[in-house]
């Protein structure tokens, strides 16, 4: 079973670097990291920055382990006021992965826009990726259903679903049926599962500091902190890579062994 950690941008400090960071999750005997390029300069203005990216790419394989490539949360390609700025940061980054040659870039569906409009974008996106092997996993921002028609409506092979199950689960409203139902619709085209707790409540609506107190909205917890039922969950699967998203500092910094976190999530 292939597992990952997100390298977060905010991760990468004066006293941590990202060649510190990859070594500790490559000792935890994680086997790839999730990465955002353009939080490491490679993107800039909607350009590759040539300069760069041979440090990057020094740093990775220097380190010796896998990676996939991460779009900006920001993206939002059904956007039809701005379409043409993001579109162009999204082929700056596809153009990232291609000369770092990762094989999986995830990308989240937009939130609101014009489906028409996001479907075109990800079907050249693929057209100008597949040569090179490259994979497009589309994750669910948190509905299921509306994330799954655009890949349907994609058609392209190398265009799949990456299912974060914590955004399934609020989606579903913490409804354990609901959530398993609506994982099932997705197994077949599921790329990546990615990982992380809640409590799956999206209601009241509270600071961000707040949050915790209330266990509302999307927390980013380890495992086992929320009330996902992971086990269930992975009972759905084959063997798909996983992919860890823990968003705070600390929580990361103890981030379990690979072999600790497999045997919480299939006893969850």
């Amino acid at each position: 079973m292939e597992i990952g950690i997100t390298i977060y941008p905010h991760f990468i400090t004066k006293d941590k670097t990202l060649a510190s960071i990859l070594a500790d999750v490559k000792i935890k005997d994680y086997d790839f990291v999730s990465i955002f390029p353009h939080a490491l300069g490679l993107v800039v203005n909607g350009q590759v920055v040539e300069k760069k990216l041979q440090n990057v790419e020094n740093t990775l394989r220097g380190v010796g382990i896998d990676y996939i490539i991460r779009m900006p949360t920001s993206m939002n390609l059904r956007d039809h006021i701005y379409h043409t700025r993001h579109f162009r940061v999204a082929k700056a980054l596809a153009d990232v992965a291609m000369k770092l040659e990762a094989k999986v870039i995830v990308m989240q569906s937009g939130k609101t826009g014009r489906l028409d409009l996001e479907i075109e974008a990800i079907q050249q996106l693929a057209d100008m990726v597949e040569p090179f092997g490259i994979k497009i996993a589309l994750e669910n921002t948190y509905s299921v259903k509306d994330t799954l028609y655009v890949v349907d409506n994609v058609n392209r092979d190398n265009v799949g679903f990456a299912l974060d199950v914590a955004h399934a689960f609020l989606s579903a409203q913490g409804d354990e049926n609901k959530l398993l139902e609506d994982v099932k619709l997705g197994t077949d085209k599921t790329i990546i599962l990615m990982v992380h707790d809640n409590f799956g409540k999206l209601f009241p609506q509270v600071e961000p500091e707040d949050a915790l107190a209330y266990g509302v909205g999307d927390l980013h917890l380890l495992p086992g902190e929320g009330k996902i039922p992971f086990g269930k969950v992975l009972g759905l699967f084959g063997d798909v890579p996983i992919l860890l998203k823990v968003k705070d500092p600390e929580k990361f910094a103890r981030v379990p062994t690979k072999k600790s976190l497999i045997e919480t999530l299939t006893h969850i």
